[in-house]
């Protein structure tokens, strides 16, 4: 029986996999390099045993090696490149396989997960594809090769053959395929909480729809559409209407609704925005959510429920009756193509095959208007999201497109090597290097860089001085503890001068390499000084802790920019006088803290927080209208990627975006936090529009945070446990916006 159930669900994927359209690859094999290339176990790796036709890797979590000899000359093989690692196994193992590739994008872990496979554990071979594009190969020294890990946590893998092939023209559908795949086999141990079905919406169709067993609907994108959605009054059949600038994006969701009977394999397509002559005026992408298992919360308890996680691009899907499925058109202008008008176009949907198949088509409206936003460098507007590890080169363009232009990185998992040389250490910015420049080219202006992390895991959160200590005094992270606690509060003196050394010698190389701006700081959320539990202890060391490590980096670099976490008022405005960023959640202690923040000289920004599955409303009001309200000049998001993959049912999961070797899925947070930044870039245009004109907007703006200071609803009671805002009402935000259209349009 069991073995019944694997070939079946082995059947399923396959022909989802087959109903799924190709995406067209954009990835190329090497050129001039002959494939398939053998890939060998590393010489001395024991996790393999065996040799000739079969490998037998051993179940443990460290994994084994794999490797090839590189075909290029630097880092990386040129940028477009792509192999695909080509993997016969015998899928006897109870839990799936990870794959990884050597992507040199951390220190400690320079591995980075690229697929999932097998777990069927029904004896039959299989080969499994592991895509890795040229952003995410590092060459490896001294080897100068590249490589792979592949760990079995469920049991020995045998492998009959491992070799590097060429990509194939559907390589990208069949990966997503998938991926997907083995999500909703590994989320079966998660069971949809009975009353999340109870709020299944009543469907309101209008005569024309009523017999119709697909019927599509507009919904504003703040408002998901879930699997208990359906079509309300107005929205069924109704166009996707959008108003954009000139250089911006614009996020239309639709939902498809099963009116009565199961769909089956639905299809969608948008056409790009024309104009008369036939030339596009604006690009149109559209994506399909994928419903993942996340652990959402009510008053009493823990539930699961379904929720539009990771957005696709387009696949064939299916919708139970009485269910709905949610897509997203996000539409996009750019100076260089877009032309001011109004603009029609079609999405298509499409159910059934062959004669018998059934088209649904919906309309587009834009209206493009004459004027174009600030980008988010003429606005003077910073924006990051604080990631577990680094992160390649194509990742950081996508997030440029979506107003960030800072990466924030922690010590802990990056920074150059060191090593001890007589009195003085070695560094090795090899690594740093290579992810620095990527940024630079990818259009980032800036860095925070994290030198330690939560001052509650004092001291070994302390990294930079920890790694000092391990690495000019050889202490353990056990000698490291008993030397910081001699005396809490002030930083060892064996360890003093070489923090500002470490300091003197960053500068000097950030500057001759050309990085962007790198801004530091000792540690994160240093106001946790005067916060004390019976499990921590007192930790008021930690004020002059922080002071004393801010007093050394500027010791060694007189022109750094020091950053700072500051989650309370009380607290944290002692550390005014040490930063030049003061960066709080904590406004809402003290509604006139922007005031003392600039009247001490320094920048203020703000921060907020998320998980894999917060809804995009919430960082529109957070990070666009509530921080603008305080003028706030840049924000970090906690975190960017701290998750477990794309399984996120088990665990806290902070994150909005998901890698893969084929580019980045979104959540639907992205979405809101983008539109939140395009909603400052417009606020920023009209404040630039009426000084240029000498109009006075003191009124207009002193009457529209009036009025988004009111609309505050959930959310900030805590800076610990809930510090992002939601507005009573999302669509308030709209008629915000459309006031500041109007606004700067009359001017």
């Amino acid at each position: 029986m069991k073995r019944a159930l694997s070939a079946l669900a082995l059947l399923l994927f396959l022909i989802a996999l087959a109903a799924a359209p190709a995406t067209a690859l954009d990835f190329k094999a090497p050129a001039g390099v002959k494939l398939p290339l053998a890939m060998t176990p590393v010489a001395g790796d024991n996790a393999w045993s065996g040799s000739g036709s079969e490998l037998t890797l051993a179940d443990r979590r460290g994994g084994g090696l794999l490797e090839a000899p590189a075909w290029f000359s630097g880092n990386r093989p040129p940028r477009g490149e792509m192999v695909v690692l080509e993997l016969e196994y015998l899928d006897n193992v109870k839990d799936m396989v990870r794959a990884e590739v050597y992507s040199g994008l951390s220190t400690d872990n320079p591995f980075d997960e690229v697929h999932r496979f097998g777990g069927f554990g029904d004896g039959q071979w299989r080969v499994a594809r592991i895509p890795a594009p040229a952003d995410m190969i590092y060459l490896h020294l001294p080897s100068k090769t590249i490589r792979f890990r592949i760990v079995s946590p469920g049991g020995e893998l045998k492998v009959r053959s491992a070799r590097l092939v060429a990509p194939l023209p559907d390589e990208q559908a069949r990966y997503e395929a998938a991926c997907r795949e083995w999500v909703a086999r590994a989320q079966r141990r998660g069971v949809i909480d009975s009353s999340y079905w109870a709020l299944a919406e009543a469907p309101v169709l209008p005569a024309q729809w009523t017999g119709r067993k697909l019927v599509p609907f507009a919904r504003n994108y703040m408002d998901l559409v879930l699997p208990v959605s359906a079509p309300r009054a107005g929205e069924a059949g109704a166009a996707l209407a959008a108003r954009m600038f000139l250089n911006e994006f614009e996020p239309l969701q639709l939902g498809v609704y099963a009116n009565g009977a199961d769909l089956k394999a639905v299809t969608a397509s948008v056409e790009p925005l024309r104009d008369s002559a036939g030339k596009v005026v604006a690009e149109a992408e559209l994506r399909v959510a994928e419903y993942s298992l996340v652990k959402g919360w009510n008053i009493r308890n823990y539930f699961v429920e379904p929720f539009p996680q990771r957005l696709w691009p387009a696949y064939a899907f299916d919708v139970p009756a009485g269910h709905s499925q949610m897509l997203l058109v996000t539409l996009h202008t750019d100076e260089k193509f877009s032309r001011p008008g109004k603009y029609k176009s079609l999405l298509h949907l499409r159910v059934g095959e062959g004669k018998a198949a059934q088209e649904t088509t919906v309309p587009v409206e834009l209206e493009i208007l004459d004027q174009r936003l600030l980008t988010m460098e003429e606005a003077g507007l910073r924006l990051g999201g604080c990631t577990n590890g680094l992160i390649p080169e194509f990742e950081m363009e996508w997030l440029k497109q979506n107003n960030h232009n800072m990466v924030n990185i922690w010590y802990q998992s990056d920074r150059p090597e060191m090593k001890k040389n007589g009195d003085s250490f070695d560094l090795d910015f090899r690594l740093m290097d290579e992810f620095m420049l990527s940024a630079k080219r990818a259009g980032m202006t800036d860095m925070v860089y994290f030198l330690g992390g939560n001052p509650y895991g004092f001291p070994r959160t302390m990294h930079l001085p920890r790694i000092l200590a391990q690495t000019m005094l050889g202490l353990d992270d056990q000698g490291w503890s008993e030397l910081a606690f001699r005396d809490p509060y002030n930083v060892p003196k064996e360890i003093a001068p070489y923090i500002t050394e470490w300091a003197r010698r960053f500068r000097e190389h950030e500057d001759a390499a050309g990085w962007p701006n790198v801004i530091l700081t000792p540690f994160d959320e240093p106001a946790k000084w005067h916060q004390y539990t019976s499990d921590k202890g007192m930790l008021y060391f930690i004020k002059p802790q922080f002071k004393q490590q801010v007093a050394l980096l500027r010791q060694g670099d007189p022109k750094v920019q020091i950053y700072g976490s500051i989650h309370h008022y009380y607290g944290g405005i002692d550390f005014l006088p040490d930063v030049d960023i003061f960066c709080t959640n904590a406004v809402a202690e003290n509604w006139n803290l922007p005031n003392e923040v600039r009247a001490g000289g320094k920048i203020l920004w703000q921060y907020s927080f998320t998980s894999d599955h917060t809804a995009p409303g919430v960082p529109r009001y957070t990070f666009g209208w509530y921080f603008a309200s305080h003028d706030s000049r840049g924000s970090l998001v906690w975190a960017y990627n701290w998750g477990n993959r794309f399984d996120t049912l088990d665990g806290e999961n902070w994150m909005y975006a998901w890698q893969t070797p084929f580019g980045m899925l979104p959540a639907p947070f992205m979405t809101g936090l983008r539109e939140a930044w395009d909603d400052r870039r417009l606020l920023e245009t009209l404040k630039k529009r009426a000084a240029d004109k000498g109009e006075d907007l003191s009124g207009f703006l002193t009457t529209l945070y009036g009025e988004v200071a009111a609309g505050r609803g959930e959310g900030g009671t805590s800076t610990l446990n809930d510090f992002w805002e939601r507005a009573k009402s999302d669509q308030m935000m709209e008629v915000w916006k459309d006031r500041l259209v109007q606004k700067l349009m009359s001017m």
